[in-house]
Formats: structure tokens, sequence, C-alpha cells
């Protein structure tokens, strides 16, 4: 018996319930119809149109997003804005959007626990609230020790391709043992990841004088990369999940770069 959209939309709820989600947050259906029987899922950080293309392309009538379409409240759809243009065309290809957001980074299985398993690293607990394992970001021991410089290298290599490159703050000569990570925009933690006994904390979106800030008062390591690229590993996780969970739902993670920085041009540099 073929599953309906909302039954696939409930398991995603058990793994990541909306109560997790920071109060800000807007996560759930964005638009869309639940009681249709589902036909392929997609997979994606952001939706754009590129990304309901590929829906249409890869029969997909599920859109899981982490990201929302809006972070305040839409009050309808407004179609002179582009987003309510997205969702109208969602309407007219009967598809339906549904976003899960902080509470997939705040839920076990989740944004930052992705980056933690492709790096090679053991949760110990969450950055928000550390003899938890539910909350945001996570810290943790790494299985194979190694440079900053060399950790920084490993990193390059589990993230997806991106322009936006790898900053690193600190020495890369010195140990890495154990490390914080934040999927997304992880500035706002850093006054916890100082408390905690790590290494080196990756994040992305840290600004210049939030890093200042941290290196004159920590002495861990900062590692900044891309948004997009720090939460597209989650993806893959979900994609596994879903597949024991729904062994015949074609699914497919979005072949679409949805990272704003599409070329850069690097100074010279040499680690």
């Amino acid at each position: 018996m073929a599953n309906t959209i909302g039954q696939v939309l409930s398991v995603i709820e058990r793994w990541y319930p909306p109560e997790l989600a920071d109060d800000w947050d807007q996560v759930g259906l964005i638009v869309g119809e639940v009681d249709s029987q589902i036909t392929g899922l997609l997979l994606t950080v952001d939706i754009t149109d590129l990304v309901l293309a590929e829906a249409a392309e890869e029969k997909a009538n599920l859109v899981i997003s982490h990201h929302p379409l809006e972070l305040t409240e839409v009050p309808g759809v407004i179609t002179q804005t582009h987003i309510g243009r997205m969702m109208l065309e969602a309407l007219k290809q009967d598809l339906t959007l549904y976003c899960a957001h902080t509470n997939a980074d705040n839920a076990l299985d989740g944004v930052s626990d992705a980056i933690m398993n492709a790096i090679g690293a053991t949760s110990i607990g969450s950055i928000s609230n550390p003899n938890s394992m539910i909350g945001s970001g996570r810290y943790g021991q790494l299985k194979v020790p190694a440079s900053l410089g060399e950790f920084a290298n490993r990193v390059n290599t589990v993230l997806p391709k991106n322009h936006s490159g790898i900053k690193i703050a600190g020495d890369v000569h010195r140990e890495v043992k154990k490390v914080a990570v934040c999927g997304g925009s992880g500035a706002g933690l850093l006054p916890q990841v100082s408390l905690l006994d790590v290494d080196v904390y990756l994040t992305a979106d840290i600004k210049h004088h939030a890093a200042l800030d941290h290196q004159a008062n920590s002495d861990i390591a900062l590692i900044n990369v891309s948004h997009w690229a720090s939460e597209w590993l989650w993806l893959a996780l979900l994609e596994k999940k879903l597949n024991q969970e729904f062994p015949l739902l074609p699914i497919t993670v979005s072949r679409v770069c949805t990272d704003p920085w599409q070329n850069a041009i690097a100074s010279e540099s040499k680690l």
C-alpha cells in the first residue's frame, strides 16, 4: 500500500519533534496537501526556483527543506514577492513543501550530528546543553587526532564543493583532539564553546569582530565554512533514515548548490 505524504511527515516529526524548534523559528508544513499519496521525495537545504524545477524533473511531490522559506510568519500567498510566487508554483505542481529547521538542529541525528559523523568524531553532548544530546551544536572527540591544518583539509574533503572556502583561525600545526561543531550560523554559541574542553570550533558565518573577540579570550581555534555546505551533510543522513523506514519510496538529495556565493577569487596562501 502506498504511503501518504502525511505518513512520511509523521515519521519526520517523530525524529525531529517541532517542539524542539527555537521559539523564533518557522518549521513544519509550508504549503500543500498531506493526504495525497507520495510519488517521490526531494531533500534540500533551501527551496529555490531551481529546486522546484528539480522536484518536477524527479517527479517528487514532497520537498523537505532544512531552511524555511521565511523566518517570519507568512500571512498569505503574496504573489508580488518571490516567496509568494514560489508557493504558488508549488501549488501548481501539486507539490508539498515542508521544513525541519532548528528542530533538526537540536534533535538526535540532526545537522551537527551529521557533521560529527563526517569528520570522524564521537559526540559527547550538545554545546547549548553540555550534559545532553538534545540542543544546539555538538562537541566530542576525534577518532583520529590531527594537526589543525590536517583537520581543516579533512573538513574540506567531506564538505560538498562550494566557493565559500574554509577559513582558519589558529596555529595550523597545533594538535586537534577535541572538537565542537554547529551546522549553519553558530557564532552565537561562541561563549558556550569557550567553556568547553575542546581544541577547535567548526561552524559558519562567524563575523570579523566575533572572531577577534573570541581569539582575545580563548585559545580554541576556529574553522569557518560555508553555511550551505555545513548543513548539506544532514541530507545524506536523513536520506539513509528515510530509506530504512520507506524502502520503496524514491528519494533524491538535491543536486542544486544553494550557496549564494557561486564564484570566488582566492588570495594566494600557504598552510
